[in-house]
Order: C-alpha cells, then structure tokens, then sequence
C-alpha cells in the first residue's frame, strides 16, 4: 500500500510543482519592473503551494494559538524536516531562510529560487552580514520571514539552542519575533518527518505514510529588544520549554 501511495503522489505532486514553476516563472516576467508587486505575488502563491502540498501528503495541521501575526515578524520555530516547511508554510504568508546547499539541488532549487527563499551560508562569515541585510529588508517591506534558527534538523525529542546571528535582522528592523513550536503525532521514534541522513530516503517515507499529524504552536511575540543573543535565548526557552511540556502531557 506504501508504494501505491508514492507512486500516486509523485504523480499528483508532478503536476503541483509544474503549475506553480509556471505561476513563479510568470510572476517573475510581470512584474519584473516591480519588486515590491513581485514579493507580494510570491508570498501568496507560495502559501498557496505548501498548502497544496500538505494535501497531496496528507499532512494534517493543528494549529493552537494566533496565526494573525503582525506584518514583517520574524516567526521561528524547531527543526525536523521538510514537512516543518510544509506545515508552516501552509500557516502562514512568508519567505523561508534556507541552508545554501538547497540551491545546488535538482528540482527543488527552481522552486526555491523562484519562491525567493533566502539563502544562508553560515559557513562564509563575510556572508551573515548580507543574509542579516537581506532578512532585515523583507521585513521593512512587512513581509514575514521564516526561518530555523537551530541551523539543523534534530530527531524531534529536543530543540538545539539557537544561533544568534540571524536574530540581528529584527534587531535591526525593529520587528517582533514569533516563536512557533512543531510537534509530530506519528508514534514513529524518531518521527517520519525527521529529515535523517538520506534526503531520498526521507521523502520516500513520506511518500508512502498514510497521513502524517502534526501541531503547530503559536507562542506570545517576543520584542525586539536590542541584544539579539538575549532575543535568540528568549525565543529558544520559549520553544525548548513548550516541546518538553508537550513531551509530558
């Protein structure tokens, strides 16, 4: 029954990722005189594909909390693989900070470049200064962005204490921070949607799992404040202490 599933869903994810290639690409040539018009095309059609894909998966989200947030956040949350991109996605309008090497894979990086996802190279240390400019610019322009301060997938027991850096951008934009928790309900230890050490391997179990639950926590908004390893550490207790309480219940 698993490859059955697989085999229908690339099919029908073929299609979804055709369409919105062509919606991207078409996006891109109308308003290429207008940047702003552009952004704003994206981010309501990239919802619009990670929900699609939710479906295709059969991925339920629950959602607690506030998904109203203000224009311009900085929304973070735990890292546990690519279906984190799907449900949050799907939650809310935005543009994703992605590991760089996602613009070197087949596929995946059309929809990422054209979904203008913001690339991070934390390995190039010239590079933080410009992602952080980058990150603070869509902000100003009230455009949410959405990222993984983790800096890594974990197995889904823990949360990893989170890189500063990027916490600059709001900082710097003035721009609240909204910490989002994710949590799977697949009773697979660790989790199906845990990214693994096999990319392949990974979306084919995704593929063939019947549905996949997950919850997806809205927490108060952190203000900007100005230290960003004071805003890192709020926003990492915030997250850290709503998963292990989640744990116990």
């Amino acid at each position: 029954m698993g490859y059955c599933f697989a085999v229908i869903r690339t099919g029908a994810y073929a299609g979804v990722f055709i369409v919105f290639v062509l919606i991207g690409a078409f996006g891109h040539v109308l308003f290429f005189m207008s940047p702003p018009r552009l952004l704003k095309w994206i981010a309501f059609f990239a919802q619009r594909w990670a929900r699609m894909t939710c479906m295709v998966l059969n991925i339920q989200v629950r959602i607690v909390g506030d998904t109203s947030i203000k224009p311009g956040s900085l929304i973070v949350a735990n890292h546990v693989g690519s279906p984190d991109i799907f449900v949050l996605g799907a939650s809310f309008k935005g543009f994703f900070v992605s590991k760089a090497e996602i613009a070197d894979w087949p596929l995946f990086n059309w929809l990422a470049r054209l979904g203008k996802t913001v690339f991070a190279d934390r390995s190039k240390r010239h590079q933080v200064k410009t992602l952080i400019r980058e990150i603070e610019q869509r902000l100003n322009s009230d455009h949410c962005v959405i990222l993984f301060p983790e800096a890594q997938a974990t197995d889904g027991t823990d949360v990893v204490p989170f890189k500063s850096a990027v916490f600059e951008a709001a900082i710097l934009a003035n721009r609240p921070v909204v910490p989002v928790e994710i949590r799977y309900h697949d009773d697979h230890r660790p989790t199906i949607a845990y990214y693994g050490d096999s990319f392949i391997s990974h979306i084919m179990t995704l593929l063939k799992a019947p549905r996949l639950l997950a919850t997806l926590t809205v927490l108060p908004e952190i203000t900007a404040g100005v230290d960003r390893q004071t805003l890192a550490e709020k926003s990492y207790k915030a997250i850290h202490d709503k998963h292990m309480s989640n744990k116990v219940e």
